[in-house]
């Protein structure tokens, strides 16, 4: 399960830099600093890490680190609104990164539109960093959820067990960000390569269903996984991380839509474990 090895990365390296990141000397800046993890984009084999430090100025030196770049290439890179799953539009454009080099540093003091941004203002921030190649805009090679969208380490995992389709069975992940909200994974085998398979939220049990809680993004049958940012259930119903875990209902994947619904692939109960 790629996705998942993925996510259990940047947990992972949230729990190290949680402890190992607050402070550190070095000339005009405070010792503040947070590291977040870029993750290379499907496809791709780009990852590395933006390092953020707070100035004596209340302004923000930004670094970043790629690794396994072309010295022949230039990656644009750029800080947007919103998650990496959701996207927004540019806040702040960054340094570019020389593929030699694979590092460059960009020191902050506003965004794009000229609105000022402090340290702890960038931690509190609702963004992500995309790094694109230079001479393809278009292509995204590796990106970071950051500020209130990065993950806090926390985590609950719940099975998924063979519904109606034989040897079909998958793993359901709720993350907590430091929103407090969550990124949720879905992650399938046996899926069909041709489908889109609906994911949905369920109150009661799966032996005891009532009714439908939330839609999650569906598993393409192909790559076996989905993602969702989640901070409501249907009928607008906030739904934390704190709430997500303790959801009294369960997990289904459906074969398809339509008349498909009606065919599960897999299904679990979610029932609250203490990591």
């Amino acid at each position: 399960m790629k996705t998942f090895k993925h996510l259990l990365i940047i947990l992972l390296f949230c729990v190290f830099t949680g402890l190992v990141s607050c402070t550190e000397e070095l000339p005009n800046v405070t010792g503040k600093n947070h590291l977040y993890h870029l993750t290379a984009v499907s496809g791709e084999d780009i990852d590395g890490h933006v390092k953020i430090r707070e100035r004596f100025d209340k302004s923000i030196q930004l670094e970043l680190v790629l690794n396994n770049t072309d010295p022949d290439l230039t990656y644009l890179a750029y800080m947007h609104f919103n998650n990496v799953l959701d996207g927004g539009g540019v806040a702040l454009t960054l340094t570019p990164v020389d593929g030699h080099s694979q590092s460059s540093v960009t020191e902050i003091g506003s965004l794009d539109s000229g609105s000022t941004i402090t340290y702890e203002e960038l931690r509190q921030f609702d963004g992500h960093i995309n790094i694109q190649l230079g001479d393809d805009p278009g292509t995204v090679v590796a990106q970071a959820d950051i500020g209130l969208n990065a993950l806090t380490g926390k985590f609950q995992q719940f099975r998924l067990f063979e519904g109606d389709i034989e040897g079909a069975s998958g793993l359901l992940t709720f993350a907590e960000r430091e929103s407090g909200f969550s990124l949720v994974t879905v992650e399938i085998t046996g899926g069909l390569p041709e489908k889109l398979h609906p994911v949905t939220l369920n109150f009661g049990s799966m032996f005891n269903g009532a009714g439908i809680a939330g839609t999650l993004n569906p598993v393409n049958g192909s790559i076996g996984s989905s993602q969702t940012h989640v901070e409501r259930l249907d009928g607008d119903l906030q739904a934390p991380y704190v709430a997500l875990v303790e959801f009294n209902g369960f997990a289904r994947v459906h074969l398809g839509g339509g008349s498909e619904m009606n065919t599960i692939l897999a299904e679990g109960n979610i029932a609250y474990v203490e990591n």
